[in-house]
């Protein structure tokens, strides 16, 4: 194999146990989809601390827990609760890091969208298969059109191997799932542009 292919391997795999545990807690619902994300929203949080503050690696796993925390307490309370989604984008805002305000807008971000998650498997797994769906043929066009076509490089300072060529493909594999959406009748047109 390669050197171009080397990582598929190790990316397939992981996507196996994705899908499996994924899947699993999409088609429980309930508190099984909402613990699964209240860990990866903790992990991301985890992630962003050390990606902001790296000479500090221990601040990781305290924000990790302040933003599980964080959204757990919001979906207990429900509307309420909501307020405590604020508290680890103010523990990365007021801590010594780099960028804290962007930081701190990005931790709130990735909380809204926990939540967000969350909210939208309530009302019905259609939502949340069409976004898994959505970010899965984004991925996958992405990484084989852009490993075979190559080109110039999206943003070599976040992702030093992310192609225009790959992100085209990703584009167009995410609109194809949307209009398979709206064709089948589960949704409106704008779901190919969204």
């Amino acid at each position: 194999m390669s050197a171009r292919w080397a990582d598929l391997g190790t990316r397939v795999a992981s996507a196996a146990v994705m899908v499996a545990v994924g899947g699993l807690c999409i088609w429980l619902g309930g508190w099984a989809f909402a613990a699964l994300v209240v860990v990866l929203t903790g992990l991301m949080l985890w992630e962003l601390a050390r990606m902001t503050a790296p000479e500090r690696p221990g601040e990781g796993w305290p924000m990790a827990a302040l933003g599980a925390g964080s959204l757990t307490l919001a979906l207990w309370l429900d509307g309420y609760g909501a307020v405590a989604l604020l508290l680890p984008a103010l523990g990365l805002a007021l801590t010594p890091r780099r960028d804290p305000w962007l930081a701190a807008g990005w931790a709130l971000a990735a909380l809204v969208a926990g939540y967000g998650l969350v909210m939208l498997r309530l009302a019905g797994v259609g939502a949340i298969l069409w976004l898994l769906l959505v970010v899965v043929a984004s991925d996958v066009l992405g990484y084989f059109v852009g490993r075979i076509m190559g080109g110039p490089k999206f943003w070599p300072a976040v992702s030093p191997k992310k192609t225009w060529s790959g992100t085209a493909a990703g584009w167009v594999g995410a609109a194809l799932v949307g209009a398979g959406f709206w064709a089948a009748g589960h949704g409106p047109a704008a779901l190919v542009i969204l």
